[in-house]
């Protein structure tokens, strides 16, 4: 016959290995944040924000061959206390494979892609240069930041995809691993003339050129 305490300390321990795995998944979720700075040294709207930051609550990681990709969305209303309509799609692809459980990239032109559609504004971003650093953690879970300077074109229903300069772009993202759910982002961060070219570093003005030039949807 086991004795009070034995018993509580047999309660606790069986509970502690109950709540484990929600623990480990609690621990691990993934996420992911985002910050633009436009510079554009042309004109300054004093209404317009001079930092954006951008933040989502889930974000994914998979292998590509010999690449390592990262994606994450973000879609809904009242996101981030903005009160408008908001969507957004972000990957990353860099080149090689770590060989260790972390690695430095330097960023090629085709490495970064984003589409943000904010109210009845819609922008993109393609990498110019930048660098990143990533580290795999237990439980495939990878995590990462980068500095980037990225190509910024606006849409506008006259006159489509328009190139209104450069940005600089940083990030963080903690990542779980799903090809699944990460590649069905990144495809759409390559529509509308930003896919991903085998040969992208050849090209001019920093970024791939577009095949086909069409405007997103405006609502």
């Amino acid at each position: 016959m086991a004795f009070p305490f034995d018993r509580s300390r047999r309660f606790t321990a069986m509970l502690f290995l109950a709540l484990l795995p929600f623990t480990v998944m609690a621990g691990c979720a993934s996420s992911a944040s985002l910050r633009f700075s436009d510079l554009n040294f042309k004109r300054l709207d004093p209404t317009d924000p001079l930092v954006v930051d951008v933040a989502a609550n889930s974000c994914w990681w998979w292998i590509d061959g010999k690449k390592v990709c990262v994606a994450f969305n973000i879609g809904g209303t009242n996101q981030n206390g903005l009160g408008r309509h908001e969507r957004l799609v972000f990957s990353l692809v860099l080149n090689g494979i770590p060989a260790g459980t972390e690695r430095e990239y330097r960023f090629t032109r085709q490495a970064l892609r984003c589409y943000r559609h904010l109210g009845s504004d819609h922008s993109r971003y393609a990498s110019v240069k930048g660098v990143a650093t990533v580290r795999l953690s237990a439980g495939d879970i990878l995590s990462g930041r980068f500095r980037a300077l990225a190509k910024k074109q606006v849409f506008h229903v006259l006159t489509n995809w328009t190139t209104v300069g450069q940005a600089f772009v940083t990030g963080e993202f903690t990542a779980q691993r799903s090809r699944e759910r990460g590649s069905s982002i990144l495809v759409q961060t390559e529509e509308q003339g930003m896919k991903r070219e085998p040969f992208a570093n050849t090209t001019m003005d920093g970024v791939p050129k577009p095949q086909r030039v069409v405007g997103p949807d405006v609502q």
